[in-house]
């Protein structure tokens, strides 16, 4: 019975880490994504005053 719940425990821990990691992977995109959009967006900016 102890091993078996060492065992659920341990799985429970695996399954959070990975939601965790998930979730840190999805901020992260979407930082990148916001980055992307405000360095395009200034870039075109910048081309068009230059015209």
């Amino acid at each position: 019975m102890k091993q078996e719940f060492i065992k659920q425990t341990d799985v429970e821990e695996y399954i959070l880490k990975n939601y965790e990691d998930i979730e840190r992977e999805k901020e992260q995109k979407f930082v990148d994504l916001m980055i992307e959009i405000i360095v395009s967006l200034t870039l075109k900016e910048l081309y068009e005053e230059g015209d």
